[in-house]
């Protein structure tokens, strides 16, 4: 079984459910470290719908947290999640505005590699 990630009837990801619940589970936590719903609804029927606007915005605050921390622990935490965040702002044709010029280069590389694991259709 496998859920897909939508925008409308767009898909964005279509992972496995155990994958999906994980990734659900991690942003509920996300949210409340940043303070701002994720913008990713709940799965209904192998569905889960992105509210581009909010889950770009919640993007961005974890960004954000990660570039102005120095602690290790947290950015290894959030780091493959926020890699898989940003594939999706991308596929739905978004952007996140809070990458400093200084880890442009790093969040662009991981993003693409990513983009190559994680199937859409």
């Amino acid at each position: 079984m496998s859920c897909y990630f939508q925008v409308g009837d767009r898909d964005l990801w279509n992972p496995s459910n155990s994958v999906a619940t994980l990734f659900l589970d991690q942003a509920e936590a996300f949210s409340r470290l940043v303070g701002h719903s994720s913008g990713l609804g709940p799965i209904v029927e192998d569905e889960c719908q992105v509210d581009v606007a909010r889950f770009q915005k919640f993007t961005g605050l974890l960004v954000k947290r990660y570039q102005d921390s120095n602690n290790r622990t947290l950015r290894s935490l959030t780091e493959g999640f926020i890699v898989v965040s940003l594939v999706l702002v991308q596929r739905a044709g978004g952007e996140v505005e809070e990458i400093e010029q200084g880890y442009a280069e790093m969040w662009t590389a991981l993003r693409e590699a990513q983009d190559r694991a994680m199937p859409d259709d």
